[in-house]
């Protein structure tokens, strides 16, 4: 007796192994999809980072800039108001001579 020849159909062990192996390359693409976001959304965390210490940085050296000039502005009025009270004294004294002599 003669066995009769499978043409049309499949051997259950090979679509077994044909869907265990789309299964894997679909798992595959997923897993490296997956990979690329979080590759992606690092590399956008990490240009986010860079720019905000930047910016933070910048406003820091401005500050400090602001700081220095207001320091100068004090020195710079505290000698104004030193010279003012020199030059009132040497006036007021002045004053007195010439009210003296009169």
């Amino acid at each position: 007796m003669a066995t009769k020849k499978r043409t049309s159909k499949q051997k259950p062990v090979r679509r077994i192994k044909k869907a265990i192996g789309k299964t894997t390359r679909k798992a595959k693409r997923t897993a490296t999809k997956a990979k690329r976001t979080v590759r992606k959304a690092k590399r956008t965390i990490s240009k986010a980072k860079k720019q905000a210490t930047l910016v933070a940085n910048k406003r820091k050296r401005e500050l400090k800039q602001a700081n220095n000039k207001i320091k100068s502005m004090k020195k710079a009025l505290q000698t104004a108001e030193k010279s003012a009270r020199k030059k009132k004294t040497t006036y007021q004294k002045a004053l007195k001579r010439a009210t003296k002599t009169l």
